[in-house]
């Protein structure tokens, strides 16, 4: 890959990790208090991570980064995981559950790029956190952990 191909690779991820913040944003919002909307900002604070991380790398080729505003994909993917998490913890689960999907699937696409090692890496280690958000995402859905959480309050 050259410089320039990098350079469109890694500006694309910056993109959707901002566009993953902002989902993350409404959800959290929505849901308020309680271990979920923690565990959906702990989620959150790995895609501003891997915002700060892929856009030092850029910075390190001399390429601006994208800025922290979601494009249109994003904004539209905000709206709609807003809209949905106002029906409750389980919409905004539900509405999360395909943000990440993409997430994880870009960086799978990703990681089959010819980039130099040490890209390599960084691609490597934010798709074994897109993979484990998805994966908790998946349990959480199938165990309907809202529903303990919302008897927790009730005691």
């Amino acid at each position: 890959m050259n410089v320039h191909e990098i350079a469109e690779e890694l500006t694309n991820l910056v993109q959707l990790d901002v566009d993953a913040v902002v989902a993350y944003d409404r959800a959290i919002e929505a849901i308020g208090d309680g271990w979920i909307a923690t565990e959906l900002a702990r989620f959150r604070l790995d895609h501003q991570r891997h915002i700060l991380e892929l856009s030092k790398a850029l910075l390190d080729m001399n390429v601006r980064p994208p800025g922290a505003k979601p494009d249109m994909k994003g904004t539209i993917l905000g709206s709609v995981t807003g809209l949905r998490a106002r029906l409750g913890t389980e919409q905004a689960l539900r509405a999360m559950k395909p943000n990440e999907e993409l997430t994880t699937s870009t960086y799978a696409r990703a990681l089959a790029k010819p980039f130099p090692e040490e890209l390599l890496e960084l691609v490597r280690r934010n798709y074994a956190d897109e993979q484990r958000h998805l994966a908790w995402l998946e349990r959480a859905l199938d165990q309907r952990l809202w529903e303990r959480e919302q008897a927790g309050a009730a005691h």
